[in-house]
């Protein structure tokens, strides 16, 4: 299998959204459901990308490609942007909102963000996020930063074993009120790893 890396583009958008509303556990889903008549949280997720606002653009984006089709995404940019802006404010629902306050406000001041880092469940176990994240640490040092942070769900072992033997300490357990449509329990962990 081999395996290209590259940074996203505008026409993998939609691929993006679709790897990063995987990766979300329900996130994506829970914030955006309902907001705009017609249209899915996914589709919102899509859009966005498309729109090319930084930091949420396809240009943020590095993927993983083989034969043609994205089976992997990261998404990362400096943390100072991983905070509840105005324009969140204008466009969600406030309970929903508050529900992430402690969420968008934990971060490793001066740091690059690992906002959401996904692989296809057919190619899980074959080295493309542990790729992804080593490629995610490049940029971040490319663009100057000395760490790179990231939240994970506490109940996601998985993830959290990668991060730990990718260099990642924990440094702060995030309060997240449970809620049907993000089926997790216990909160999340923000990590961080000196580069």
């Amino acid at each position: 299998m081999i395996m290209k890396y590259r940074q996203g583009k505008k026409d993998d958008s939609h691929r993006i959204a679709e790897l990063d509303y995987m990766a979300s556990g329900g996130v994506v889903e829970y914030l955006f459901h309902g907001l705009v008549p017609g249209m899915s949280a996914m589709q919102l997720l899509s859009d966005g990308l498309k729109q090319d606002k930084y930091p949420y653009t396809f240009r943020s984006c590095i993927v993983a490609e083989s034969d043609h089709e994205i089976v992997g995404m990261a998404l990362s940019y400096p943390a100072q942007f991983h905070c509840i802006t105005d324009e969140l404010i204008n466009f969600l629902p406030a309970d929903r909102l508050e529900r992430f306050r402690e969420f968008y406000s934990s971060r490793v001041e001066g740091s690059y963000f690992l906002d959401a880092m996904g692989v296809d469940e057919k190619y899980r176990g074959t080295g493309i996020g542990k790729a992804l994240l080593k490629r995610t640490k490049s940029k971040a040092i490319c663009e100057g930063y000395s760490e790179l942070s990231l939240i994970v769900f506490s109940d996601n072992p998985a993830a959290i074993n990668l991060y730990k033997h990718s260099g990642f300490t924990s440094i702060k357990s995030i309060k997240l009120e449970p809620h049907k449509l993000i089926p997790h329990d216990g909160g999340c962990i923000l990590m961080v790893c000196e580069l």
